[in-house]
């Protein structure tokens, strides 16, 4: 029998009339119960861009299907369905059914305003996703029609969300229970396409550390034992934490005991470091994206092509106390089927020789900025 450190037992043993016979344990009574804990996935930004549809639309077989998204991220569903909470980042609104997906304009701000097809939903679904956070700089790119169609697509295949909402009662953030634990994930966006809406609670948009530390001191007073904080951030490409993100971050945790925060949007990959004791995946890249190619501008960058999928996970030390144990690790974008692999699974698989080389290429520039990856 194998027992973990640190848990004791007794044996009970059986009593004979014979004292001849020598009792033997028959059980074993746990007195030290064991450490709660879980263990959460969350990944980067989901962007159905035109090269990910004409990829998914390549997989559509039914008479009448538009798009199948979900086997773009078969080689990385179990990854994301193991994990006790897994949680995407859909940075795109989602249309209705059969609406026209794509680009509707362009910003005032700059940028395009992009409409992801309703399909996306039930493909992150597939991939084993729980959650995802919805506030970003394109949550308003369709104004208050888009959100809500964003958060019923969600509902329709049962993944709850935070960051956006339709009501004011439906942004009041939820408590989840996850392993027995109770769970708070918030969502926030540090920068909009468009004028907000006149509603606050329709996009989440941290305006200040004091305001999204209120927020969690909050849901820590209504129970949350475990706080995860997901922001999504104005400066892209680049490699390392912008200054002014670095100072919001630490001003938050100054205020606010946070036990992971996850941020999205620079579409590449940044270090992973603690802040005030809490961990920061400064940000995560892309889950999904057109990026990546020499077609695409300004967003030709390969480490656009990289994403860390942000694990980590939550045990309990004392009665309501939690460490983190951070473990990134790395997804890959193959530019032309726009497929998404795990190199800790791939680069083993003999199958895979076409993808080999540009996994290396993955892995060579990912580990130039995080140590170690996964």
């Amino acid at each position: 029998m194998l027992v973990a450190a640190g848990t004791v037992f007794i044996a009970a043993s059986v009593v004979s009339a014979d004292p001849l016979i020598t009792s033997a344990p028959s059980s074993a009574i746990r007195l030290t119960p064991p450490a709660r804990t879980f263990n959460l996935v969350a990944t980067g930004d989901v962007l159905t861009e035109s090269m990910v549809m004409s990829a998914a639309a390549g997989f559509a077989t039914s008479a009448g299907e538009r798009f199948q998204f979900a086997p773009l991220f078969a080689h990385v569903s179990a990854i994301i369905g193991s994990a006790d909470l897994a949680i995407c980042h859909m940075e795109m609104p989602i249309g209705a059914p059969g609406e026209r997906p794509g680009e509707y304009g362009r910003s005032p701000f700059g940028g395009n305003l992009i409409l992801a097809p309703y399909e996306i939903a039930d493909a992150l679904r597939r991939t084993g996703f729980d959650r995802c956070s919805t506030a970003s700089n394109h949550s308003n790119d369709l104004g208050e029609p888009g959100i809500a169609t964003t958060l019923t697509a969600l509902d329709n295949v049962g993944i709850s969300h935070a960051g956006t909402a339709r009501s004011l009662s439906e942004s009041a953030p939820a408590i989840l229970t996850v392993n027995g634990i109770r769970v708070a994930h918030l969502a926030y966006t540090r920068f909009s396409n468009t004028v907000l809406p006149a509603e606050p609670w329709w996009v989440n948009f941290a305006a200040s550390p004091a305001q999204v530390a209120a927020d969690v001191n909050a849901v820590r007073a209504a129970g949350a034992e475990v706080v995860v904080v997901s922001l999504h951030l104005s400066k892209e490409l680049q490699p390392t934490p912008d200054p002014v993100d670095r100072q919001f971050v630490t001003d938050l945790t100054a205020l606010a005991h946070i036990d992971l925060i996850v941020e999205h949007g620079p579409h590449v990959i940044q270090p992973v470091e603690m802040v005030n004791g809490t961990w920061v995946y400064w940000s995560v890249g892309n889950f999904t994206s057109g990026m990546g190619t020499a077609a695409s501008g300004k967003y030709s960058d390969q480490h656009t092509l990289d994403e860390l999928a942000a694990t980590a996970r939550f045990t309990e030390t004392s009665p309501g106390k939690f460490t983190v144990e951070p473990w990134p690790v790395l997804l890959c974008n193959e530019p032309l089927s726009r497929t998404l692999y795990a190199p800790v699974t791939a680069l083993a698989d003999p199958l895979l020789p076409i993808v080999r080389s540009e996994l290396e290429a993955c892995e060579r520039r990912s580990t130039a900025i995080v140590s170690p990856l996964h």
